[in-house]
């Protein structure tokens, strides 16, 4: 996963296979919330509750690649590509079993649940989200 300053690897379960014998599609959403959320534990310290990742989700973008099936050992990369005032975009790449299966980008928006609004990204959040960015060809 060269490029890739996040790597998580996901499991994929029984309940996530269709009836056309992979991955369902949206379920491919929840793996890469699942990879954002292990990444927001490791390099930002997630404390448990939900409302301690100050961001919400305002795009999610996939482009399907190839299928995953249910043995396919899968890993997604993830790197910050572009950060905003109050906004960032993470690249993903996910790999089944060593293919190309999606290539994906998510929009955050910084947020403060209390007032109920964006927020702008303050310093030391900046810094941690420069040391995820992106190399300019990934």
């Amino acid at each position: 996963m060269e490029g890739f300053p996040f790597v998580c690897p996901i499991a994929v379960r029984f309940a996530d296979i269709d009836a056309m014998n992979h991955v369902n599609n949206a379920v491919l959403v929840t793996f890469l919330e699942t990879a954002r959320v292990a990444l927001w534990r490791e390099r930002f310290g997630f404390a448990g509750a939900a409302s301690s990742i100050p961001v919400i989700v305002a795009r999610v973008a996939v482009d399907y690649r190839a299928p995953i099936e249910l043995l396919d050992e899968v890993r997604i990369g993830l790197g910050v590509r572009s950060i905003g005032r109050s906004s960032f975009t993470i690249a993903y790449r996910v790999e089944a079993s060593g293919r190309l299966a999606a290539e994906a980008e998510t929009v955050q928006v910084m947020f403060d649940y209390s007032a109920s609004k964006p927020v702008p990204i303050d310093g030391a959040m900046r810094a941690r989200l420069e040391a995820l960015r992106l190399p300019a060809a990934a």
